[in-house]
């Protein structure tokens, strides 16, 4: 996918650093492979080491808008949702349009 065209889902959350091996576990085997078939491709992830911002950003890329909407929609995503929760504090989701540089 052109990451330059497009919508990025901006996923901006804290961890919580007691669960930190699962939640690692949890991304990495589940959540990510279930946005990819929600149809939304796994981009950037940033840390944030210092300050007083979200700890984590994730990025997902979607070629259109449709399909963007298509996956906030579902009851799949609802569930992902949820579960993600267990994980996360401050979760947050913004749609922008693509651009090739780092936006929050």
């Amino acid at each position: 996918m052109n990451h330059t065209n497009g919508y990025k889902l901006l996923v901006t959350y804290n961890y919580l650093s007691h669960r930190e091996l699962e939640y690692r576990r949890f991304m990495i085997q589940r959540w990510i492979p279930a946005m990819q078939e929600l149809g939304l491709e796994p981009g950037d992830v940033l840390h944030t080491m210092y300050g007083d911002y979200p700890r984590r950003l994730v990025v997902l890329y979607a070629p259109n808008l449709e399909t963007l909407q298509r996956a906030l929609e579902s009851e799949a995503w609802q569930q992902w949702h949820e579960r993600m929760l267990t994980f996360v504090r401050n979760l947050d989701y913004r749609v922008v349009p693509a651009r090739p540089w780092l936006q929050f």
